[in-house]
């Protein structure tokens, strides 16, 4: 990885964020600084990858210590600023697999001191993975000895719910109104449909939503125009060869209301 190409790429996706949220740049920028600076944190990553090594090395963790944050796609980053920026008292994620994204929000509540979040994953290996779309492979399979979230460091549980089950039979189960909602979870078309369904009726009317791996079905792009959302499409910096991977939508943009736009 190039840092600086990474963060030249990184600052141009925050600027497109910074105007789809009608934030001045500056604030957003300041909150990216503030992760970059975030010792404490990338400690904490670097403590439980030197542990994880000695019996999984794949994707980051082929790497005995990172020197920043930027190693970690832009979606993570994003979803930092996100929750740093709007103080959501509920976050939901699907899908976590190692916890990369899970760590991020978690230390973003943390610096926050309020919100939770809610974690929900099929349990380790789970026989329900096997139906899972097939871009997967086995790039999810789980070594023994470790389990769900085996990123996130213990000092970074505090805000943290986990619940291991299928999330359209969880969703439901839900008492909560939800203020970003992060799918990572199966990337099939009808799965994201059903899931991003079940998750609408909790949303906030102000929530943000997120969605990772856009290139792996067209699910995202027709429940957006289904509910005549205005997103915002961000690529993955080079670390996908610039793929359109990641969608944020603000519920309430403005832009939602012109049918020029949305229909």
């Amino acid at each position: 990885m190039d840092p600086a190409l990474c963060r030249s790429l990184n600052t141009m996706s925050l600027e497109l964020l910074a105007d789809y949220l009608n934030v001045e740049f500056t604030k957003i920028d300041q909150l990216y600084k503030e992760l970059l600076g975030d010792q404490q944190f990338l400690d904490e990553i670097n403590e439980q990858i030197q542990k994880v090594r000695l019996t999984y090395q794949k994707g980051i963790f082929r790497h005995s210590n990172l020197e920043s944050v930027d190693w970690f796609a832009i979606q993570r980053i994003i979803l930092y600023i996100l929750v740093r920026l709007n103080r959501p008292s509920v976050c939901l994620e699907t899908g976590v697999f190692y916890g990369g994204t899970t760590c991020f929000i978690l230390n973003a509540l943390r610096r926050n001191h309020f919100g939770k979040l809610i974690s929900i994953d099929l349990p380790r290996n789970s026989d329900d993975k096997m139906s899972r779309h097939y871009l997967v492979g086995d790039s999810e399979d789980i070594p023994q000895g470790l389990d769900i979230g085996f990123i996130v460091h213990p000092a970074q549980k505090e805000r943290w719910t986990l619940i291991r089950g299928n999330s359209l039979e969880e969703i439901p189960r839900l008492n909560e109104k939800i203020d970003l909602y992060n799918h990572d979870s199966d990337h099939s078309f009808a799965f994201i449909k059903q899931e991003m369904t079940l998750v609408w009726e909790k949303l906030n009317s102000n929530a943000l939503i997120m969605a990772d791996d856009l290139d792996w079905s067209n699910g995202f792009y027709s429940f957006c125009v289904e509910k005549k959302l205005y997103p915002l499409i961000i690529t993955d910096n080079g670390k996908s060869g610039l793929k359109a991977r990641t969608g944020i939508v603000k519920i309430d943009h403005p832009s939602r209301k012109k049918k020029d736009i949305t229909g």
